[in-house]
C-alpha cells in the first residue's frame, strides 16, 4: 500500500510570507520584545505528496527555509510533517487531482491542516557580540483551499501558524552583574502564502 502510495506522489513548492512574534522572557520576567529583533520576512518550501488511498487525508514532508527582514543575520530552516484533512470530502476514493474531482470547489478543496516538526535558528550580531543556535520542536496548524488549474497543477492559498514548543534562540544575554541572564526566547509565526502542486502521473487523471 504504501508502495503504490509512493508511486502516485507528487512534489509542491510553497512561498510565505511569515509574521513573527517573538519574545524573550528573563529570569522568568515577563515577556518582551526579542531584542535581537526577529522580524517579518518571507519563507520557501518544497514538499512531497502522498495520500491515503480511500480517504481525502493527505500527506506533505516539507522542508523550508526562512528569511526575514532584521538587521541581525538570522538564519531559519526546518522540517514539518504537514497533513491535510478535506472535512468535507473526507470519504472519497478519487485519486485525482483537484480539477478532476466532481462537486462544488469548497467542498472538494477545503481542508484543515496539522503540522508538526523541528526547525533550526542561528543567530550572530555583526560586532559578533551575541550568538547562539537551537534546534527546537514546532507545532503548526492552518486551513487551505485547493484550486485545480489543470490535472498537471493546483494552486493552494494557504493561511497558517507555527509555534516554536522551546527556546528558539540560544542566546547567552548578560545580566547587570556582567553574568549570563537566564533567558528564554519564543517565536510564535503567522503565514500568508501559496502554494503550487504538480502532478505528473497521467494514469491517475
Amino acid at each position: 500500500m504504501l508502495f503504490a502510495s509512493a508511486l502516485t506522489a507528487q512534489v509542491g513548492v510553497s512561498v510565505f510570507r511569515n509574521f513573527n512574534d517573538a519574545t524573550l522572557s528573563r529570569e522568568n520576567g515577563p515577556a518582551e520584545v526579542h531584542p535581537l529583533g526577529y522580524e517579518d520576512g518571507t519563507e520557501v518550501a518544497l514538499n512531497y505528496w502522498f495520500r491515503l488511498p480511500k480517504q481525502r487525508i493527505e500527506f506533505q514532508p516539507t522542508v523550508y527555509y526562512g528569511l526575514n527582514e532584521s538587521e541581525v543575520d538570522w538564519r531559519t530552516y526546518g522540517f514539518q510533517f504537514k497533513t491535510n484533512i478535506y472535512v468535507f470530502d473526507l470519504s472519497t476514493d478519487c485519486d485525482c487531482p483537484t480539477f478532476g474531482k466532481q462537486g462544488p470547489q469548497l467542498q472538494k478543496g477545503f481542508f484543515l491542516q496539522l503540522a508538526p516538526g523541528v526547525a533550526r535558528h542561528e543567530v550572530e550580531t555583526a560586532d559578533g557580540l551575541f550568538r547562539g543556535a537551537a534546534t527546537t520542536a514546532t507545532l503548526g496548524g492552518g486551513l487551505g483551499l485547493d484550486i485545480g488549474l489543470s490535472n498537471l497543477l493546483t494552486l493552494t492559498p494557504l493561511a497558517s501558524l507555527r509555534y516554536h514548543l522551546g527556546d528558539f534562540d540560544g542566546v547567552d544575554f548578560p545580566n547587570a552583574e556582567g553574568g549570563v541572564s537566564p533567558s528564554e526566547g519564543r517565536l510564535l509565526t503567522y503565514q500568508l502564502g501559496v502554494q503550487a502542486t504538480f502532478r505528473l502521473d497521467k494514469r491517475r487523471y
